[in-house]
């Protein structure tokens, strides 16, 4: 299967932004993939936040309403970016 890279705008919507739990969370979540998943701001897209590193995810200091690019690039990139976009999705199930 080749590579693939795909990217989706995501907006944290959680009263307290993208905060500890949610990140411990995404970094399980990005571990269980062989892509190479990543956040950024679409202002500063030359800084993302690696997905697999809780410290990078909050140095985001992504706020409620901030939006994100979502990246992965990987066979699984697909599955990556829809299972994360979900959990943007969903408030970070809280």
């Amino acid at each position: 299967m080749s590579k693939m890279k795909i990217s989706k705008e995501v907006t944290v919507s959680n009263r307290l932004g993208l905060h500890g739990r949610p990140a411990a969370v995404l970094v399980k979540m990005a571990s269980r993939y062989h892509a190479a998943i990543e956040l950024s701001r679409p202002e500063d897209p030359d800084n993302p936040a690696d997905c697999r590193s809780i410290l990078s995810l909050l140095v985001l200091a992504a706020a409620q309403g901030t939006k994100l690019l979502l990246s992965a690039d990987g066979e699984d990139a697909p599955q990556a970016v829809d299972e994360i976009s979900e959990f943007f999705a969903e408030n970070f199930q809280e």
